[in-house]
């Protein structure tokens, strides 16, 4: 076991429920507010990771020109936006980095939500191994960015269009709900080539976690 897997947090996560696909058929906003406190895992094998959702970030349609769906519209690649919610939409970033999101938007429209950070919680000496970190590495610092978690959790393109309300290898648990008054709100990361949506408040935060990507 790691050194995480006997806390009462690590047992609680593993007891999650299923999230009801209706949950992601909202505005991506929402439900990227929502996520947190939640718990993502990954299952490949005997194999368990959970983390603790602590930051998201939401992409939507029309005006967000920060988002895959306005800036290329409706492609091979980008076409997981705008199918059904409740899927993983995995992309490329660098060679071997990926972004992991789940969609979410209403009927007709397209978005996602972006994972950006995460609290370890459970299978972390396997996070370690895929990450070829140290025993004693700053577990702050393991899955506290969007490629760095999915590298941590082994997640690449072969896990793109995912079910993660029923599916059994990529799933979102119902976790800790979070008050609103420790949720910090701030404009999006890394997106230079925004114009009228780089501003947006639509970065969402547990403002006291330590796990955070800045």
């Amino acid at each position: 076991m790691s050194w995480s897997d006997n806390s009462l947090s690590s047992i609680k996560c593993l007891k999650g429920e299923r999230i009801a696909r209706e949950f992601f058929r909202r505005d991506p906003p929402q439900v990227a507010r929502e996520l947190l406190g939640y718990y993502l895992a990954v299952k490949k094998g005997r194999r368990m990771i959970v983390g603790k959702i602590v930051e998201t970030e939401a992409y939507a349609d029309g005006d967000d020109d920060a988002s895959h769906a306005t800036r290329f519209g409706k492609t091979k690649r980008t076409s997981p936006l705008f199918g059904k919610v409740g899927f993983s939409y995995v992309y490329s970033v660098y060679i071997n980095s990926y972004c992991l999101n789940v969609v979410a938007h209403r009927k007709g429209r397209a978005g996602a939500v972006l994972i950006r950070a995460l609290e370890p919680l459970y299978g972390v000496d396997f996070i370690l191994e895929n990450l070829r970190r140290p025993k004693d590495y700053d577990r702050r610092r393991l899955l506290n960015g969007p490629a760095k978690l999915c590298k941590g959790l082994g997640i690449d393109k072969n896990l793109n269009q995912e079910d993660m309300v029923d599916g059994k290898r990529l799933f979102i648990l119902k976790g800790e709900k979070v008050s609103s008054r420790k949720i910090g709100t701030t404009a999006r990361i890394n997106i230079p080539y925004a114009e009228r949506a780089k501003d947006w408040l639509w970065r969402f935060i547990i403002k006291d976690s330590i796990y955070l990507s800045r």
